[in-house]
């Protein structure tokens, strides 16, 4: 039976692993970004942003393989409207 795990990708440090399915790595992000996001203004950091690529690896066996990633853009002054076009 496969599972899945996050990965930062720039320090290739595992952030969660053991999580059932797809969905269950995106609501682990989801998790991840709102508590940095929450420890960002409790150290009262605002300006500027932070960049993660996180990758989703699915785990089965023997071998791990990478099905997707995701790109947080964390920073607390962000506009709360839509984003510019590009």
């Amino acid at each position: 039976m496969p599972s899945y795990q996050l990965r930062d990708t720039a320090t290739c440090q595992l952030l969660a692993r053991g999580l059932a399915d797809y969905t269950a790595a995106e609501a682990a992000l989801d998790r991840l970004d709102h508590e940095l996001e929450r420890d960002l203004a409790a150290n009262g950091e605002g300006a500027g942003r932070i960049r993660l690529r996180l990758d989703v690896e699915k785990v089965t066996a023997d071998s791990t393989e990478v099905v997707g990633h995701h790109v947080l853009l964390l920073g607390v002054d962000d506009p709360t409207g839509p984003l510019p076009a590009l």
